[in-house]
């Protein structure tokens, strides 16, 4: 047994960036639908998730102690579960401090209870959380481009989607970059990623007729439009893409928390479609059924129901 699985069966409590890799591990799992005994090699997942082994041997010890996985000796951690039993597995794990308040700031912001600009203090009262927890919060929100530093003191929002004008302007936006973006001269398909992109999607309709995680339709549907934007081989493509996936991330609740399973399923078809046409080498229809992917959503932006 290792170090870390010790401390987590004796009760030691494991530091927020364990607890988040944990779930990350777990919910890489379900997605991918790995089998019981499936090995989980501490270098690919590293890699996986770009940090190095030794998070990882932490986070795989929290999950030995918790009967997710299976630590044995001089062979390394395996899967005790299904893929497809973990991702309600990975909802029970605890999350970190930082990660509820995280959270938290990215609802009361999208409701309105936030304003444009934070102030330390202000936050360290609302959310009850350290100094120290804080500054990591607000530097994930400032890397994944939710927030950045103010002149002086402080933080701000970047301009959010929550208006219905704004909405309507990235989905025209990304109908300029993405269908472009099928037509670069640099264009390739990648074909583990395209692979990868298809389990998960059928994982996720496979699902569906259970409660649908919002935070795993989110992470899909945004992963299949940064890939795709990755294939072009432009990089400013692919900078504007990641830019809108963290601006969507603001407006994800509100976007997809009252999406019934019929309207869940018909974007993962959609996104099947081109993935098909673009592995045909049918460029042509992928950029046209992704025009057609886009511009309901656009449309639904401009004319909000009342």
């Amino acid at each position: 047994m290792t170090d870390a699985s010790r401390s987590e069966r004796a009760g030691a409590k494991p530091s927020g960036l364990h607890l988040s890799l944990a779930r990350r591990i777990a919910a890489l799992a379900a997605e991918r639908r790995w089998p019981a005994g499936f090995h989980l090699r501490e270098m690919e997942i590293a890699r996986e998730f770009e940090v190095s082994r030794t998070p990882v041997r932490a986070a795989l010890g929290v999950l030995a102690g918790r009967g997710l996985v299976e630590n044995r000796t001089n062979q390394g951690f395996f899967l005790s579960r299904d893929g497809a039993e973990l991702e309600t597995a990975e909802r029970s794990l605890p999350a970190a401090q930082e990660d509820d308040v995280l959270q938290a700031i990215l609802r009361d912001r999208e409701a309105g209870r936030l304003p444009e600009q934070l102030i330390e203090t202000d936050l360290l009262e609302a959310y009850g959380i350290g100094r120290s927890g804080l500054r990591k919060v607000l530097l994930r929100l400032a890397e994944d481009g939710l927030v950045k530093r103010r002149r002086g003191h402080g933080w701000s929002f970047v301009p959010s989607l929550a208006s219905s004008q704004a909405r309507e302007e990235s989905y025209r936006f990304r109908l300029i970059i993405e269908c472009m973006g099928l037509q670069e001269p640099g264009f390739r398909v990648d074909r583990q990623q395209f692979a990868r992109s298809r389990a998960a999607h059928e994982a996720f309709i496979a699902d569906l007729h259970r409660s649908p995680s919002v935070e795993r339709f989110f992470a899909i549907n945004a992963g299949f439009h940064a890939m795709l934007a990755a294939c072009s081989g432009n990089r400013f493509l692919l900078q504007a893409m990641e830019a809108q996936n963290a601006l969507r991330r603001l407006t994800e609740y509100a976007d997809y928390g009252e999406l019934d399973a019929d309207a869940l399923l018909k974007s993962c078809r959609e996104h099947l479609a081109i993935l098909d046409a673009l592995e045909q080498g049918d460029i042509n229809w992928a950029v046209i059924l992704m025009r057609q992917h886009l511009t309901r959503p656009a449309r639904e932006a401009a004319s909000p129901a009342e």
